[in-house]
């Protein structure tokens, strides 16, 4: 009986352990999601300074060109950080240059062809 018991407290922690990963894994996947949104709709608003300006002829507002753009490259630190963590709840590694989850033993992107070290 109390093997059984054992058993049971062994496979319940095992249990709450992969729904916490769970857990984790989907808070990621909502935050590179939610951050992608907003990287388009500061895209939009970035394409849409350049248009009307362009449409009117008159000079674009450089003040807020500047800071749609830093904006967008916060954004983009943000997503790689989520994009991170994502990798490492799939046990997954990212590809450096094209930031593509790949297999833990990949040795090889399978986006892009890079090599990855062995440190990787």
């Amino acid at each position: 009986m109390e093997r059984i018991i054992s058993e049971i407290k062994t496979t319940a922690g095992k249990v709450a352990k992969k729904s916490g990963e769970l857990v984790e894994l989907s808070k990621a996947k909502l935050n590179i999601a939610n951050t992608k949104s907003s990287i388009n709709a500061n895209l939009k608003i970035l394409g849409e300074l350049l248009y009307f300006s362009h449409r009117d002829e008159t000079e674009i507002d450089s003040d807020k060109l500047e800071e749609t753009m830093e904006k967008i490259d916060e954004l983009y630190e943000k997503l790689a950080e989520y994009d991170e963590i994502a990798a490492g709840l799939m046990n997954k590694k990212l590809c450096p240059d094209c930031h593509k989850a790949n297999e833990s033993d990949a040795t090889f992107c399978s986006k892009c062809g890079y090599k990855f070290t062995e440190d990787e």
